[in-house]
């Protein structure tokens, strides 16, 4: 049984925890730190100091070393020092640091295995979203490989990031035509409510009203840089989405 905590509404799962670092299951809409110092929102960066001992100097990022999406949820690794924070920057640089998700989709792969190397740029209008380029931005690299096939138009999808850039999962997805059900700032709306259409009125509801991108973060390898141990950490889904797979069966 993993050990877990309270913070405000949400219960933060502890899956693992050395000296050096915890690995934690975020829930969906918890913001991974506070956008800046008057940020008022609940963040898993706020929710650390009456947990662990964090001594990193890094004000407002505290213990954070990468990030998940507010409504993402799944694994999120947790440095408590600088050094290990420093080692663990460096991993994420170098790609060393294994990272899969799980999504449901609107539409399905035409092929069982896929990977999309294309750049991400920030929107210039809209700040806070992003789009595909191919001269601006960023490299961006997300493995993709289907799962299963739901009544021909849903697909659940396992990704894996190879480079970590904001939104990245959700941006290329949205460039094969297969948005994030529940994802709505990348969406294709008339054509996501055709592809619902061989479904029972039912489930078509549960699929368009379903409230956050069904987008999870699962299983994450890499080997330990203080401890020299491999590690291995799955993070089953969350009730929401384990509730939408069972309704698609």
């Amino acid at each position: 049984m993993n050990k877990s905590y309270n913070y405000k509404d949400f219960r933060i799962e502890i899956l693992y925890e050395d000296s050096d670092i915890a690995i934690l299951n975020k829930p969906s809409g918890l913001l991974t730190h506070k956008k800046n110092e008057f940020d008022e929102s609940p963040s898993l960066q706020d929710s650390l100091k009456n947990q662990f001992t964090i001594d990193d100097g890094e004000k407002f990022k505290e213990g954070i070393v990468h990030r998940l999406d507010k409504d993402t949820s799944g694994i999120i690794i947790i440095t408590k020092n600088l050094s290990s924070k420093n080692k663990f920057r460096e991993m994420f640089k170098e790609r060393n640091i294994k990272k899969n998700y799980l999504a449901f989709a609107y539409g399905v792969l035409n092929q069982n295995n896929i990977e999309i190397n294309r750049n991400i740029t920030r929107n210039k209008i809209q700040r806070t979203k992003f789009y595909i380029s191919d001269n601006l931005g960023k490299n961006a690299i997300t493995k993709v490989s289907n799962i299963k096939t739901f009544h021909g138009s849903i697909s659940l999808l396992d990704c894996e990031i190879i480079t970590g850039r904001t939104h990245q999962i959700r941006v290329h997805l949205l460039s094969l035509g297969l948005p994030i059900i529940g994802d709505k700032d990348y969406s294709f709306n008339k054509e996501q409510k055709f592809r619902l259409n061989n479904m029972t009125d039912n489930l078509r509801n549960l699929v368009s009203l379903f409230p956050r991108q069904a987008l999870h973060s699962h299983k994450i390898e890499f080997n330990h840089p203080i401890l020299e141990k491999h590690i291995i950490i799955t993070c089953d889904l969350p009730n929401d989405m384990k509730d939408l797979n069972n309704n698609l069966q």
